[in-house]
């Protein structure tokens, strides 16, 4: 079980219309082996959050580069009850990803997030 985040430096915490909420993107790594229910996705130890505060709400999506394949996964992120303890989870229409050794499609594709988090909390 291996997600890595990590914050795009250009774009951190940009606050949005109503200065309530600041938004950040990254990319997603996918390592070893894919966990029922999905990994655990940490934005605890993300240098440039400036939030201590839960996401409001997060996107994980694919955005495959020149010459890469998509996986054709949804990436589906599960808010825990920390920072630390997220869960991106991987389903292909109403099937969920089979615990076990990730494919090497998902390490030849590039995956991004985008969260809000509240600003000043």
């Amino acid at each position: 079980m291996a997600v890595t985040l990590k914050l795009d430096t250009a774009f951190m915490g940009v606050p949005d219309a109503t200065n309530a909420e600041g938004v950040y993107q990254g990319t997603v790594a996918f390592s070893g082996s894919y966990t029922s229910g999905g990994d655990t996705a940490s934005f605890a130890a993300l240098v440039g959050l400036l939030s201590n505060a839960l996401p409001l709400h997060v996107e994980v999506y694919e955005e495959p580069q020149s010459g890469q394949s998509a996986t054709g996964w949804q990436a589906v992120f599960i808010k825990g009850s920390t920072q630390a303890n997220g869960k991106i989870s991987l389903w292909n229409g109403t099937t969920q990803f089979t615990a076990g050794a990730y494919s090497t499609t998902f390490s030849t594709t590039t995956f991004k997030f985008r969260a809000w988090f509240p600003l000043n909390q």
